[in-house]
């Protein structure tokens, strides 16, 4: 057969087995649509068009989705103000802390005194050692957790300035020879997304209630005794107006909040506040911010994102060093908390591992929205494409026999169906993941491919009586050109999708399988289905004569 020395049957052949290969070896990557999974779209307060922030705040992303580096993610852009993130888990739970770890911008700050001693990005590694103290052991009722770090050093540097901001911070309040020297040390405040811009609106029953809940703590939450609400509102360095509950501003307090409106826009107040204080405060010009109230938490802690208070030891604080400037920089350092069971401890202790370690966003969020797929319904989504895909070739199938009444041709068509669907499957595979909008991908390479190996097959069989049709060498030159020029066509569409929907998703995947069917037809499979075709109208033609 002459076809046997054409080059571009032999090419066919070579990604018949290449595909079938790719398929048995590395298998088809499954996309959330199949194998399960959640998918975040996650929105920004304000837009992002710096690539270098952009490709800053995939990283964060990424790393807050799979910080064990074993998850299957992906992390891209939707224009300038949107993320979709997407993993292959299901799990509520898990799903719940991924959520709450995204919605965190993830501004790290220990304070003193309202002034800040070092951020997140002070820190240069996080010490997972147990060796060093890294991770939770009992302490009598409860499990206390360790997360050693290491600050900048030299000159400058937030060593430095830890070592200034805490040095003689402790009071000596007794003394015996026994236990040594006793110190009352100041506390150091860590807060993860302090409220910038801010004014705490807090009813007086909420500030008392608050108060006391402060000064008995809450072990299992992390809050230790005697804290003062008039320190942890002054480290957290927004200003807070007191009001009663059931009345409105006075005019003092009006006159106040006019000014602090002008550099804190915006007003932070509990759920359920009367309705003639917020509009005062949306006609002074705030934008009232809801932070809902936790049981047993105070409402302050959450509001101004109180992580844990730690009080300075005396060797922290160089109680036996003379004068500040023959103390050494401590660099090494380590954030301490209490909860009641060992999951709890292990969880808050990775939470803080994670926002630490993946750094702050530039920019807050403004909204997270999810959608999620299970693997069960995911592998009905699997089951139900199968069957349409069988379904429709046994469909193509008869609508072609019907016309042409030929089991060769039908044949034909039927093998380059299946061929060209089997090298798109595998090749698109190595660019992407195979979702619903890669089978909607297929579907329409596959269909523009049967509607042009059926226009090659109605030129070959046009009846000799045409004068402008010579021969089968000519019908089919003409058929090519319509197949070259449908599939331009074709791929002048889907490329400005592929080139400028990067953050389109499904979209974007539908436009690169559909690009990628159409090229392997082009390239591959029609010219060869051509000369097939060719011979077998030749041998029908010689039959009849």
């Amino acid at each position: 057969m002459d076809v046997l020395k054409n080059w571009r049957f032999w090419l066919l052949v070579l990604f018949i087995v290449a595909s079938i290969a790719i398929l048995a070896f590395k298998g088809v990557d499954f996309g959330i649509d199949f194998k399960g999974g959640t998918l975040f779209t996650i929105e920004f307060s304000q837009k992002i068009t710096d690539p270098e922030q952009k490709a800053r705040i995939a990283n964060t992303v990424s790393q807050r989705l799979d910080w064990t580096g074993l998850r299957d993610t992906t992390v891209t852009f939707f224009g300038d103000e949107f993320v979709l993130a997407q993993l292959a888990e299901t799990n509520p739970d898990t799903v719940a802390r991924i959520e709450s770890l995204l919605k965190k911008q993830g501004n790290f700050e220990a304070t003193i005194d309202g002034n800040i001693i070092f951020t997140g990005s002070d820190i240069i590694a996080i010490n997972r050692e147990s060796t060093q103290g890294y991770g939770f052991r009992k302490e009598g009722d409860y499990v206390r957790w360790y997360l050693p770090f290491t600050l900048k050093a030299g000159i400058g540097s937030a060593s430095e300035r830890f070592r200034d901001l805490t040095f003689h911070r402790c009071t000596l309040i007794s003394f015996d020879q026994a236990s040594g020297k006793q110190y009352d040390c100041d506390k150091t405040y860590f807060f993860i997304d302090r409220p910038v811009e801010s004014v705490l609106i807090i009813p007086s029953e909420l500030y008392d209630s608050d108060k006391a809940l402060l000064l008995a703590g809450n072990t299992t939450n992390d809050i230790q005794s005697d804290l003062k609400i008039d320190e942890i509102i002054l480290n957290s360095g927004s200003p807070y107006i007191k009001i009663d509950t059931n009345g409105a501003f006075t005019e003092e307090q009006l006159n106040n909040l006019k000014e602090l409106q002008k550099t804190n826009p915006t007003a932070l107040v509990q759920p359920g506040l009367n309705a003639l204080i917020l509009n005062q405060l949306k006609g002074i010009g705030f934008e009232i911010k809801e932070i809902p109230k936790t049981p047993e938490i105070p409402w302050v802690w959450n509001a101004l994102g109180v992580k844990t208070a730690i009080a300075l030891s005396s060797d922290v604080a160089h109680m036996d060093v003379a004068t500040k400037e023959l103390a050494q920089p401590i660099s090494s350092l380590q954030i301490t908390g209490v909860t009641g069971d060992f999951a709890t401890a292990q969880q808050r202790l990775s939470d803080l591992d994670i926002l630490l370690s993946s750094g702050s966003l530039p920019v807050s969020v403004k909204s997270i929205s999810k959608e999620s797929i299970s693997p069960a319904l995911g592998e009905n989504f699997f089951t139900t494409v199968l069957w349409m895909g069988l379904l429709a070739i046994i469909t193509v199938s008869l609508v072609v026999f019907a016309r042409y009444r030929a089991p060769k041709i039908t044949g034909l068509l039927v093998f380059f169906i299946v061929s060209e669907t089997l090298i798109t499957i595998a090749m698109s595979s190595l660019l992407s993941k195979f979702d619903l909008g890669a089978v909607a991908g297929i579907i329409a390479a596959v269909g523009t491919g049967i509607d042009t190996e059926i226009i090659i097959t109605e030129e070959l069989l046009r009846g000799e009586a045409s004068e402008e049709v010579s021969s089968l060498v000519t019908r089919i030159k003409r058929a090519l050109f319509i197949v070259f020029a449908a599939a331009s066509v074709s791929l002048a569409t889907m490329l400005p999708i592929i080139f400028f929907g990067f953050g389109l998703g499904k979209l974007v995947g539908f436009a690169i399988t559909t690009s990628m069917g159409v090229l392997i037809g082009v390239i591959v499979t029609r010219p060869v289905f051509a000369e097939l075709a060719k011979i077998v109208v030749e041998g029908s033609k010689a039959k009849q004569n």
